[in-house]
């Protein structure tokens, strides 16, 4: 899901599979809390650390960590790395040896480590709390699905419902007294729907332990990921959600969320199939059947920590839209987008909270406009960040979409004057839903989907896209470029003009349908 872009060493280990997972782990969320001392030459200035390794549960890790000392900061990303690795072991199903496995095996026993256990109780929890709609219990159910795709022959629905029903309704026993776990007839252990995120809590928790002074640290695997603190200069981390008709590393994204202090996790049948006899058969089956569903819903959840994502993303994906409603309305402090089979998408009640104001959601698929700009660095001199502002208007200025505003508090909204005079002063649009902190200098987009203030889609013609900049003990500066409503394709570029950087701005609108 997360896209932030990093280029680091290869784990030097051999490659150890699990199975697409989701899981257990309560990790503490703390508040982080740091001084910023205004002596110059005195300032501990975090430092990003950005690590990438391949081979980790089957796919790919990611580290990003702020914190003063590199080299701590380093040795506490080996630390984490050997702990994944030794939970990866435990936890697999591709290795007999596993504990996990021994345990399938001989179905009993009196020494199961405390990760097996959480793992194992946190898989029970979830299946008395979804109903059923969650079970770690169906191992029996995939060796069925991967011996037929192995043999190429279709399962049928008569063998598949008796197997699934016998380990739904077996005894599961834990004695946490005598670290003992016992399984009933029909159990196989299969955690894939929430091992992964037990292991990236795992990872989080080393990494918060170890790196005292982090102010912000994201670990994430496979685009499960759960994010603590935050990235300098920012209000969140910023979370690009993947369109799930385009997973490719470089598709197309369907929306932003920021985060702070929170985990995400994505499940959906649309990125991974069996084919069996020319047929498609998703990886995700309905628990109570065993049989795969057929119009599953792609599913992102937020969550505290990445095991509840995990296993909420996990059990969404299984369900009806309808019922996938219900199901996460009832479960406090996680929240859901839903994408059916038709890309119809639906959130839960406190989804737009998440939504990055920044990256603008396209309602209006036939009309995009997308502005690439910058905001300059002044060097090493005291910078201050300037305060943007950018909007549309009609030729003749009348304010029709008030864009994006950087400055949290209203002394600066006259320093950008124009913007004050033609948008600030009359705008009836409260300035929640565009206004964010002001940035640092770098590269940034926005995107327009056409619609107005107050969502209506503007008519064919001519437009000012206007930016704005001010900055205390610095300059002003203000730039505005024409545009065409109508259909084709243009692309307009402006040079850096003191305060405003230099900017591109891409207007497309496919042809009106016959």
């Amino acid at each position: 899901m997360n896209r932030l872009v990093k280029k680091a060493s290869t784990l030097s280990k051999s490659k150890m599979y699990l199975p697409t997972s989701r899981a257990l782990s309560s990790i503490f969320l703390l508040i982080a809390s740091f001084v910023l001392n205004m002596n110059a030459a005195s300032i501990s200035q975090a430092q990003e650390v950005i690590e990438h390794y391949d081979g980790v549960l089957g796919t790919s890790l990611d580290i990003t960590v702020y914190a003063p000392d590199q080299t701590n900061t380093a040795n506490a990303i080996e630390t984490a790395l050997a702990e994944i690795a030794r939970l990866e072991q435990m936890l697999t199903t591709y290795d007999d040896a596993s504990e996990l496995m021994q345990l399938n095996a001989a179905r009993t026993t009196d020494s199961a480590s405390m990760a097996l256990i959480e793992v194992i109780s946190s898989c029970e929890d979830w299946f008395t709390q979804t109903e059923g709609n969650f079970s770690c219990r169906l191992g029996a159910v995939v060796d069925f699905w991967d011996t037929a795709e192995e043999t190429q022959q279709v399962p049928s629905r008569q063998d598949l419902s008796p197997i699934a029903r016998n380990a739904n309704r077996a005894e599961l026993t834990i004695n946490l007294e005598q670290n003992q776990i016992l399984l009933g007839d029909g159990i196989k252990l299969d955690p894939s729907g929430l091992a992964k995120g037990y292991i990236i809590d795992r990872a989080m928790a080393v990494l918060r332990n170890e790196i005292p002074d982090a102010t912000g640290i994201k670990v994430d695997i496979g685009g499960d990921a759960s994010y603590w603190g935050l990235p300098p200069d920012s209000d969140g981390w910023e979370v690009m959600v993947a369109n799930p008709e385009s997973l490719a590393d470089n598709g197309d994204f369907i929306t932003s969320i920021s985060l702070g202090s929170k985990a995400v996790a994505t499940s959906g049948h649309t990125s991974r199939k069996r084919q069996i006899l020319m047929r498609e058969f998703s990886h995700i089956f309905t628990p109570q059947t065993g049989w795969p569903v057929f119009s599953g819903l792609y599913a992102v959840v937020i969550a505290d920590d990445a095991i509840t994502a995990d296993a909420i993303a996990t059990t969404l994906s299984a369900l009806s839209i309808a019922d996938a409603l219900i199901t996460i309305e009832a479960l406090p402090g996680v929240e859901a987008l839903l994408v059916d089979e038709s890309g119809a998408q639906r959130s839960s009640s406190g989804w737009n909270e998440y939504l990055s104001k920044e990256l603008l959601l396209l309602s209006n698929a036939d009309f995009k406009l997308t502005l690439d700009y910058s905001i300059p660095s002044e060097g090493d001199r005291g910078y201050e960040r300037p305060y943007v502002a950018i909007w549309v208007s009609t030729i003749d200025n009348q304010a029709i979409k008030n864009l994006i505003l950087f400055g949290g508090e209203q002394r600066w909204a006259g320093s950008n004057q124009r913007w004050w005079r033609f948008v600030g002063r009359r705008s009836t649009v409260e300035r929640i839903n565009v206004t964010r902190p002001t940035r640092g200098p770098g590269e940034y987009q926005l995107v327009w989907d056409g619609l107005d203030d107050s969502g209506t889609l503007i008519p064919p013609g001519d437009y000012l896209l206007h930016v704005e900049a001010s900055r205390e003990h610095g300059g002003h500066s203000y730039r505005n470029v024409r545009f065409k409503f109508e259909e084709g394709t243009q692309v307009i570029e402006q040079a850096r003009f003191g305060e405003v950087g230099a900017f591109k701005v891409t207007v497309e609108m496919s042809p009106a349908e016959e």
